[in-house]
């Protein structure tokens, strides 16, 4: 018996619950990270380009080279993102008064305010 192709309508779903369950392993590994150290390490294990969940991966570098909010990254990266820089803070990895400029600048993304 042939298979029935998939519609368009379909494979977009499907992208989304993939992209969903993506988000789903990304995000605990996201908000247990400590350091840069351990966010570099992170991003060693990217998927492959056009692969459910890359986009958080590329996100995350984004945000790691220049402490901007990635265009694209939902609320709850963000509040990660926020989380990190607060840890990244604590151990001094950040220069003096750099914690609350990159979190103000967060917040303001989170906010929908500026061009982020």
């Amino acid at each position: 018996m042939a298979r029935r192709r998939k519609t368009k309508s379909e494979r977009h779903q499907e992208r989304i619950e993939a992209e969903q369950r993506a988000w789903e392993l990304f995000r605990p590994r996201l908000d247990a990270l400590q350091s840069r150290a351990d966010a570099l390490k992170l991003l060693t294990e990217a998927p492959p380009p056009d692969s459910p969940g890359r986009k958080y991966y590329s996100n995350l570098g984004f945000f790691l080279q220049g402490f901007t909010p990635p265009g694209g990254s939902s609320y709850a990266e963000k509040a990660l993102y926020v989380q990190l820089i607060q840890r990244m803070d604590k151990l001094g990895e950040l220069k003096p008064g750099a914690r609350e400029t990159i979190e103000q600048a967060l917040r303001h993304a989170m906010e929908g305010v500026g061009n982020w």
